[in-house]
């Protein structure tokens, strides 16, 4: 039984706990996009045939998860006799502890694996998401911009609400200075 455990907290559990961890973590796009096909290279490593090693880690998880509940349980349910020495019920105690922790190790573990897996469908979704938006904004900037008229400058109108949904357009340049203070063209040649 030691082995098993050492197999599960030793292999099982820090790959998906690293991997959750860093698919969380705000990055730039590019090493976002990386470390998607790192894990997806990861999760759907094939083992033997179409035997995958996320159906592996959760078919083992959720194997020590089932065992370590029933032992857990048992252990709970049987009574402590009264008629044990200090010696004798720290034993016990301690045998029931390692039972409730490999209880939670197991839960830990499986629960990271079907975690991992879900979270980077989404992270995918997130993406193919991200960047079909980016390409409807500019497809949308190239279409505006080609049939433009002179008032706008080529540009979306710009949202006097600016609240949600609205389309914000780049500020213009602000006007020269000379031409602030001498006046327009017109105003010259009527002087």
């Amino acid at each position: 039984m030691a082995s098993s455990w050492k197999v599960v907290v030793n292999w099982l559990l820090p790959p998906p706990l690293i991997l959750t961890i860093l698919l969380m973590l705000p990055m730039p796009q590019v090493v976002k996009k990386g470390l998607l096909a790192f894990t997806r290279q990861f999760l759907f490593m094939k083992l033997a045939g179409q035997v995958l090693l996320v159906h592996v880690a959760l078919v083992i998880t959720g194997a020590a998860f089932a065992a370590s509940s029933m032992h857990t349980y048992h252990i709970s349910q049987t009574p402590l006799p009264d008629t044990l020495t200090p010696n004798q019920r720290t034993a016990l105690l301690a045998k029931r502890w390692r039972e409730e922790r490999n209880f939670w190790i197991a839960t830990l573990t499986f629960l990271l694996w079907g975690m991992l897996y879900r979270f980077y469908a989404l992270a995918i979704d997130h993406v193919a998401l991200r960047d079909r938006v980016r390409q409807l904004e500019l497809a949308a900037v190239g279409a505006t911009r080609g049939s433009g008229s002179v008032a706008t400058g080529g540009r979306a109108p710009v949202s006097s609400m600016g609240g949600k949904g609205s389309v914000i357009a780049e500020p213009s340049a602000p006007p020269a200075p000379a031409d602030l203070l001498s006046g327009s063209k017109e105003d010259k040649k009527g002087k």
